[in-house]
């Protein structure tokens, strides 16, 4: 069965289905680059190095909220998504959680257990793509990430300092927004057409 359509969320007041996406990154002194989101057969989709930089999707679809990635490391790309759980969801901020990531492209992740060089073999993985509305769910990991947005101007700003204090990206050196966030960068998601 396919995790996405199975695993419970906690109800919250938002039903209506949206889709944000990772448009924009600022550096501590507030060099910002702006980034466009890629469509490919009816959806979204992530491509391994177009553009070369990490991605983010938050997905919302029938009270459920979903995070899509795309991490990019000097030994390759990392695709994947997670079902979150809501902690707090009002007018000034957006908390959600997870413990389970699904993995849909890249190197089998190898958290605690050494280098795997066996490819994660999801659907278009062959053209190194993602189409997110996928879900692809046949590899999976343990691996806590709570992740803290602030809401303004109907945008969301992940909180990375947040991000950073919880036990499992901090001592694995590792998470869907790592990277991002280790490099203290500032990223800003907007609301785009849902597909």
């Amino acid at each position: 069965a396919n995790t996405a359509n199975t695993a419970n969320t906690a109800n919250t007041a938002n039903t209506a289905n949206t889709i944000y996406y990772s448009y924009k990154k600022c550096t501590l002194k507030n060099i910002c680059n702006e980034f466009k989101y890629t469509k490919n057969q009816n959806s979204y989709a992530l491509f391994a190095y177009k553009p070369p930089v990490d991605e983010f999707y938050i997905k919302i679809k029938d009270n459920k909220y979903y995070v899509i990635y795309k991490n990019i490391f000097s030994e390759g790309v990392e695709m994947g998504w997670a079902q979150m759980k809501i902690v707090t969801n009002n007018e000034n901020n957006l908390v959600m959680e997870t413990n389970k990531i699904f993995q849909t492209l890249g190197n089998y992740n190898s958290i605690g257990s050494g280098d795997n060089s066996d490819y994660v073999p999801s659907k278009n993985y062959r053209k190194d793509m993602y189409i997110i509305n996928d879900f692809y769910d046949g590899y999976s990991f343990k691996q806590y990430q709570k992740l803290t947005f602030i809401k303004k101007n109907k945008q969301l700003l992940l909180d990375c300092k947040s991000y950073m204090k919880d036990l499992d990206p901090k001592n694995n050196y590792s998470g869907m927004f790592y990277s991002v966030c280790s490099d203290n960068e500032k990223i800003y998601f907007k609301e785009i057409p849902e597909l």
